[in-house]
């Protein structure tokens, strides 16, 4: 992807990024639905780990160890973060940065100095492990609990009173997969047929 990234202009791969961030949007409520699912946390069922979040009052944090580096998701916000930095969506700015501090962000506590969204590139480069989680992940969901029930969490985001859905889940793994192996002839998200 990196080398392909490098090359596509950034009004373009600008684009993606709006369209991934929306698909974030939808997936943190997806994840939100894990949480309380009928059979037990799902996050923990994948091998997350529990804790209480920094930051925001009684909330969670939940932590994995991913390719060399840390997948957390919180209420506010979800990334990877590696020693040198990472990648981080905060879903109160409705924008995904590059991470530029060694440890993870406090869920509502984001340090101007350690956030960077204008190197379009190197975000794109840089939210690869995160997107290889989040496919794994869904992978992981529709075999242990079948796609019906991430249609159920897309129902679910199209019922909310501010619910803003995206692609449905099938379609929304598809262009993840898509934007991951090949992002110059990936469509925008409005235009993928899935």
């Amino acid at each position: 992807m990196s080398g392909v990234v490098s090359t596509l202009p950034a009004a373009r791969l600008g684009g993606l990024l709006r369209d991934l961030t929306a698909g974030l949007r939808q997936q943190m409520v997806f994840w939100g639905r894990d949480v309380v699912h009928p059979a037990g946390n799902l996050l923990l069922a994948q091998g997350f780990s529990k804790a209480q979040s920094a930051g925001l009052q009684g909330t969670s944090c939940y932590g994995l160890p991913w390719q060399g580096g840390r997948i957390e998701l919180h209420g506010a916000c979800a990334g990877w973060y590696a020693a040198d930095g990472g990648f981080v969506f905060i879903r109160p700015h409705g924008k995904c940065f590059l991470w530029r501090g060694g440890d993870s962000p406090v869920p509502g506590e984001w340090p101007a100095l350690m956030l960077e969204a204008s190197d379009v590139h190197q975000l794109a480069a840089r939210c690869r492990p995160f997107l290889e989680w989040w496919l794994h992940s869904e992978r992981w969901i529709v075999e242990t609990h079948g796609a019906s029930y991430r249609d159920a969490c897309h129902l679910h985001v199209k019922r909310l009173p501010k619910g803003r859905p995206w692609l449905p889940p099938a379609a929304a793994v598809k262009w993840v997969a898509a934007f991951l192996d090949d992002p110059a002839a990936t469509p925008r998200a409005k235009r993928f047929d899935g």
